[in-house]
C-alpha cells in the first residue's frame, strides 16, 4: 500500500509538471507537490483525520490507520513523509504546539501542510489561529514553535499516542507493552524506563519494575530524581528478598512507585476545537 501510494504521488507530480509546462520535473514547485499529495492521499485513497472518534486507539495504530483510512495527525503524517521522500523531495515533521504538521520544501519555497485535514496548506494566519487555540489568545508565533521532529521522535510520538489511549482505558499491561516496543527505538530514553517501572509496579510485576527503574537510574542526569528512584529500587529489592512480590492483595505491595508517573494525562479544555490535540505527554521527546 505505501509503495503504491508513493508511486501514484510520483506519477501525479510528473503529470502536473507536464501540464504546467515545467522544464525540470526533478524539482517540481512546492505548489505542484501539495496538489499531488492532496489528489492522491486524501483524494484517491481517502485518508483523513478521524475527528469523530479521535481517542480511538486504532487512530494511532499505523496498520489500523491504513485499513480504516482514518487516523491521528502523526499517523497520517507518516504516509505523507514516506511518499514524498520516495520522490526525493524534502519534507520534515514539525512539532507544532498541539498539532503535528509537515513542512514541504522545494525550489527554495516552503509550505506547511496539515495531514489531518486533507493536506491543506497553513499560512501565518492559520498557524496563529491554531497556536492561540492551544496556548491562549495572547500567544504569538515564535521560531521555537517550528521544532523539527526526527524520524525517531515521530515514531515515539506515534507510540506515545497509543500508550496514552491505553492508559485512559485502564489498559496498563498494553501501555507497558507499548513502552517496551518504544524502548527498541530509543533504548537510552530515561523517561520511558521511568514510566515502564511505574507501570510494572502498579501491575505488581516487581522484577520487571526493578529492572526498569535500575535502567532509569543508570541513565538519569538529575541527582534528586536518581536518589528518589534509588529509594524505590531498595524497597523493591527488599520486598523481593522477602518473597512478597506475588502477594497482590497485601497492602505492603503499594509501593511509592505508584505515584511516579502521571498515567492519565488530562485532555486540553479545547479538545473539541477543529484541530484536536495530539500533543504527547511531557515525558516524551
Amino acid at each position: 500500500m505505501l509503495d503504491r501510494i508513493s508511486d501514484d504521488v510520483h506519477d501525479r507530480i510528473a503529470a502536473l509538471c507536464e501540464k504546467a509546462g515545467a522544464d525540470d520535473q526533478s524539482h517540481p514547485s512546492v505548489d505542484i507537490i501539495v496538489q499531488a499529495l492532496q489528489d492522491i492521499i486524501p483524494g484517491t485513497y481517502q485518508f483523513q483525520g478521524d475527528a469523530e472518534n479521535y481517542d480511538d486507539i486504532a487512530n494511532a495504530d499505523l496498520m489500523a490507520v491504513i485499513d480504516r483510512k482514518r487516523g491521528l495527525p502523526v499517523a497520517l503524517a507518516l504516509l505523507y513523509i514516506h511518499a514524498v521522500k520516495r520522490c526525493q523531495i524534502e519534507i520534515t515533521g514539525i512539532d507544532f504546539p498541539g498539532h503535528f504538521l509537515l513542512r514541504l520544501q522545494s525550489g527554495g519555497a516552503r509550505k506547511m501542510i496539515d495531514p489531518f485535514h486533507g493536506g491543506i496548506t497553513l499560512g501565518s494566519a492559520e498557524l496563529r489561529e491554531l497556536l492561540k487555540a492551544f496556548q491562549g489568545l495572547d500567544a504569538e508565533l515564535q521560531p521555537g514553535h517550528y521544532r523539527e521532529a526526527s524520524d525517531i521522535a515521530i515514531l515515539l510520538r506515534l507510540q506515545n499516542n497509543i500508550k496514552v489511549r491505553a492508559l485512559r482505558q485502564g489498559e496498563l499491561a498494553l501501555a507497558a507493552r507499548v513502552i517496551d516496543s518504544s524502548l527498541l527505538i530509543a533504548p537510552d530514553h530515561d523517561g520511558l524506563w521511568h514510566q515502564l517501572g511505574a507501570l510494572y509496579a502498579r501491575l505488581h510485576e516487581d522484577e520487571k519494575a526493578l529492572h526498569a527503574f535500575t535502567q532509569f537510574v543508570g541513565l538519569c542526569k538529575d541527582p534528586m530524581h536518581r536518589a528518589r528512584i534509588s529509594a524505590v529500587i531498595e524497597e523493591l529489592r527488599d520486598r523481593l528478598g522477602h518473597g512478597t512480590s506475588n502477594q497482590k492483595n497485601d497492602s505492603r505491595n503499594t509501593t511509592n512507585s505508584d505515584a511516579l508517573v502521571q498515567l492519565y494525562p488530562v485532555r486540553p479544555q479545547n479538545a473539541d476545537h477543529k484541530y484536536p490535540s495530539d500533543t504527547p505527554d511531557p515525558s516524551q521527546p
